[in-house]
Order: C-alpha cells, then structure tokens, then sequence
C-alpha cells in the first residue's frame, strides 16, 4: 500500500523545480503539531474498511488523511508524511483499529490537491484548482460514527473536508 503512494507521489512531484521530493506513511504524526518548517494539510475523502476480527466490510465517505509537508531548499529536498486514519468496525466491538484502503483514483485526487499546496507554499505559483472529485464505488451504511472514528477521537473530523 506505501508503494502506491509513493508511486503516485513521484508522478505529481517529478516538475517540482528539481528538488527531489519523498513521501512517507506514518501513523505518528499529530494534526496540529507539525514542528517548525512543516506545514499541514488534511483532506477528507472516500475509503474502504476490513475487520480484520469478523471479516466485516464498510465504506466511509469521511476518511481523515494529514499531510504534514516540508521543504529544505539548500538541499533541494521535500518531505511529506502522510497518516491515514483508521476506523474501528462496529459489528464486532472489538476495539481493533483498521486501516483505510483508498482507490488509486482518490490517492491520485488527495495527492493533486497536496501538490497545489505544496506549489502555492515552496514556489509561489498559483495553479488552478483541480475540477476532479473523489471517486466512490460503495455504499454507505447509515451516518457517520464517530464512536468508531480515530480522527473523531482526535477532534479533526469536524473540520469539513479540506483543511489548510
């Protein structure tokens, strides 16, 4: 799964003024708290969930993912981290914690939309914003749960679905 985000990373980040570009998942990373120099992102979007206990499968049109981002320009280098919050399934009521799985097309969206803000922050250029949206081929069951939701529990589920 990392490589597909990193796959589709370089893709976007290739015309980057040569500055060489790395993305990262990691599950530490804290929405609020991302150190001096970094900047933060956090997109909403469309995933799938497996319980890994009862083998339950749910969609979930309210996926947090943060994106803390930075550029060091005297070594031409970037980073981006990446945490993808998880869901807990509520037929089992274990209290197992699963990780998202989001469509190739949706990385691609959430990570145009990165790029945008990447541009707009490190290189001054203003591009137009993306007209594509999230794909979504499942169906949700109900609302949002936010008992189940570890982005609810960190308080960034509220914020909508685009957050600068």
């Amino acid at each position: 799964m990392a490589e597909q985000w990193s796959t589709i990373f370089r893709n976007h980040a290739a015309g980057l003024r040569g500055d060489q570009w790395t993305l990262e998942l990691d599950d530490s990373i804290k929405p609020g708290q991302q150190g001096y120099g970094w900047n933060q992102y956090i997109q909403s979007a469309f995933a799938d969930f497996d319980c890994s206990m009862c083998s339950h499968r749910w969609s979930s049109g309210r996926v947090q993912v943060v994106f803390h981002f930075t550029l060091n320009s005297s070594l031409h280098r970037g980073t981006v981290k990446v945490r993808r919050f998880r869901q807990e399934c509520r037929d089992c009521g274990e209290e197992q914690m699963e990780e998202p799985s989001f469509s190739s097309q949706n990385i691609d969206v959430m990570l145009e939309k990165l790029m945008k803000k990447i541009k707009i922050r490190f290189y001054g250029e203003n591009p137009p914003d993306s007209k594509r949206d999230f794909y979504f081929d499942g169906r949700i069951e109900g609302p949002h749960e936010s008992d189940h939701c570890e982005a609810c529990k960190s308080g960034i589920c509220q914020q909508g679905s685009e957050y600068y």
